[in-house]
């Protein structure tokens, strides 16, 4: 692993870095579709392909079951009613023209209220093995620890509770689309130039972010983003590739000494 010098904040994306993203998302992905197929479809034939259309709007091909790192499904939720809301008129439409956006959109908004009321996302939720144990060495090393999502901040919270991380992270930024103005907000907050940070993502939308910011970024590949498929896509992003946040070194994150 590559040497990072003089850093003093690590920030790290939330799904797929620490919380198995395959293990909570993907369930809950399918579970709406199929919740949107069932209201809106009047035949067997408008079910499937609704079912599909919406799971596809998500970024995720059930056939081999990858996720495409840049789709909705990494995105907070407005991008993703929207989403499944063409989706559904899209295809519903070819089989009824009557069908209006107006019913795509209530049908897409009661689907996901009754997903969160029959699915507890926090519940759901699993450390990635190695994930938890390293963020906490990484506090006892002395950085600070922000954490860095398109989650809800309700969901975020929660889930650091559930894994006892809550006093661990400085700050938490959470519920928006990531671009470099909030990458440098967040290090306002931090009190840290971006250039003395280290930036853990499995996202490419992260990584740029991160990079227009002046940050120092690691991809993992314990999330969306596969190893063996995106070479091209964060190879001038990522200063560093790690199979997940388990195999960080701390030996090789020199911490800037006060001066």
């Amino acid at each position: 692993m590559k040497e990072f010098n003089d850093i003093e904040a690590v920030i790290l994306d939330k799904d797929g870095v620490f919380v198995n993203f395959h293990k909570v998302w993907l369930r809950v992905i399918a579970y709406r579709a199929q919740l949107i197929a069932e209201m809106a479809a009047e035949t067997s034939e408008a079910l499937a392909a609704i079912r599909t259309a919406c799971i596809r709007s998500m970024g995720v091909d059930e056939e081999d079951e990858t996720v495409d790192p840049c789709a909705p499904c990494s995105m907070p939720g407005a991008n993703v009613r929207l989403a499944l809301a063409t989706a559904l008129f899209i295809t519903k439409y070819e089989f009824d023209p009557t069908f209006s956006w107006t019913q795509a959109f209530a049908i897409v908004d009661k689907s996901m209220d009754e997903t969160r009321e029959a699915l507890n996302l926090v519940d759901l939720s699993e450390p990635i093995e190695g994930s938890v144990e390293k963020i906490k060495e990484l506090a006892d090393a002395g950085f600070k620890l922000a954490v860095y999502t398109s989650d809800a901040p309700e969901n975020t919270e929660a889930t650091l509770e559930k894994f006892g991380l809550t006093d661990t992270f400085a700050a938490v930024m959470a519920g928006m689309s990531k671009n470099k103005d909030n990458y440098l907000e967040l290090c306002q907050e931090l009190k840290v130039d971006p250039s003395k940070t280290l930036l853990l993502t499995d996202s490419p939308t992260d990584l740029k972010a991160g990079k227009d910011a002046g940050a120092n970024t690691i991809t993992v590949f314990s999330g969306v983003i596969d190893e063996g498929r995106h070479d091209s896509l964060i190879a001038e992003l990522s200063d560093e590739n790690l199979a997940s946040m388990a195999a960080l070194d701390l030996g090789a994150i020199k911490k800037k000494v006060a001066s």
